[in-house]
């Protein structure tokens, strides 16, 4: 009986050792998104852009404005159609392939950012947007 458990347990530890892989781009996906811009500069006025993707199944994970993060955003972004409407800024999906964004004019006098975080399967991208302070 002892001589079976300690066989077994080295038979554990000598799988466990050898079965372990070291490649660190294990589990690592391919962009599979393709963003057309990944960042962009706007101006203080009011500005609007459309970023194009290869990839259609894609969904937004969060939105950061202004190191402001939200991930609780109550739509389901894996749609091919929606809109997310805020007082400064719009996302608007429009098709499986075409993100709109728009910002209002930023009055402020520093810069604003937006950050648009997206998932396909286990790769994640964004869009980056600045838009200068008011008088730039």
């Amino acid at each position: 009986m002892k001589e079976k458990l300690i066989l077994g347990i080295t038979s554990i530890f000598f799988l466990s050792f050898f079965s372990c892989d070291t490649d660190e781009s294990v589990g690592r996906w391919d962009d599979n998104i393709k963003l057309s811009q990944k960042e962009i500069r706007f101006t203080a006025e009011s500005n609007a852009v459309t970023v194009t993707t290869e990839g259609t199944d894609w969904r937004i994970n969060e939105i950061g404005f202004n190191d402001d993060w939200n991930n609780d955003l109550n739509i389901d972004t894996t749609q091919e159609n929606f809109l997310i409407e805020e007082s400064e800024f719009t996302i608007e999906r429009k098709n499986a392939r075409e993100i709109y964004i728009t910002m209002t004019e930023n009055i402020l006098d520093t810069e604003r950012t937006l950050i648009i975080a997206l998932q396909s399967g286990n790769y994640f991208d964004g869009i980056r947007i600045i838009q200068s302070k008011n008088g730039e």
